[in-house]
């Protein structure tokens, strides 16, 4: 499966998919999985290209791993805190926010490409990845509701896609409080209270090869 790529964002995968032999799938659930897998296979590029560097690659997150840390990580604080919140859309949105990147790839900050032009790419992508599908789903809707971030599930999930980002540093044994861009979109309350805990427990660790 070919990552869709341009001058701007060559992409670092793990691995090619080796189901890409197959040019038909007559089961459309299996087709549908053959495509989101890749996102097992394409690196987190922020951290390679700009904060931990390519020589550690093996040990980098993949795009996977990050959607499942968002979905758990949101259902986690929504039912200990008893938000009013719907949380099966919060899973769906946090396994689904970055499927376009199957095809589009994985953009960073520091790509040079605006909002505009990265939204447009991820929405010609990710109608790629489900036109898999034969049954109607709202997965489509679910993207561009994220994307938008006018509802209170998608701004919640904008604040966890920083906030398992944040986390994620705080693993890889970084300093939290130099990722101050990350830090200035954590907005909501319970999301900030962890994202301040996460600071105080990595105080004097290791800062990124760039910060922001």
């Amino acid at each position: 499966m070919e990552i869709l790529k341009d001058k701007n964002n060559n992409n670092y995968i793990k691995d090619t998919n080796p189901y890409d032999k197959f040019t038909k799938i007559d089961n459309d659930i299996l087709a549908f999985y053959m495509k989101y897998n890749q996102l097992k296979n394409i690196y987190r590029q922020g951290w390679l290209k700009v904060r931990i560097g390519l020589e550690h690659k093996e040990k980098c997150e993949s795009i996977a791993d990050h959607s499942f840390s968002v979905a758990l990580l949101a259902l986690t604080i929504i039912e200990k805190n008893k938000l009013s919140l719907d949380a099966f859309k919060c899973i769906k949105m946090g396994i689904i926010h970055e499927l376009g990147e199957v095809y589009a790839g994985d953009f960073t900050p520091y790509d040079n490409i605006t909002k505009e032009e990265k939204h447009l790419k991820e929405n010609e992508a990710i109608l790629n990845v489900l036109s898999s599908i034969d049954k109607d789903n709202d997965f489509y809707e679910i993207w561009n509701e994220f994307e938008e971030a006018k509802t209170d599930e998608a701004k919640f999930i904008k604040n966890i896609d920083q906030l398992e980002f944040l986390l994620q540093a705080s693993a890889y044994g970084y300093d939290a409080k130099y990722f101050e861009r990350c830090l200035s979109k954590i907005t909501d309350p319970y999301c900030k209270e962890i994202a301040l805990s996460a600071i105080e427990i990595t105080n004097g660790n290791k800062k990124p090869k760039t910060v922001g």
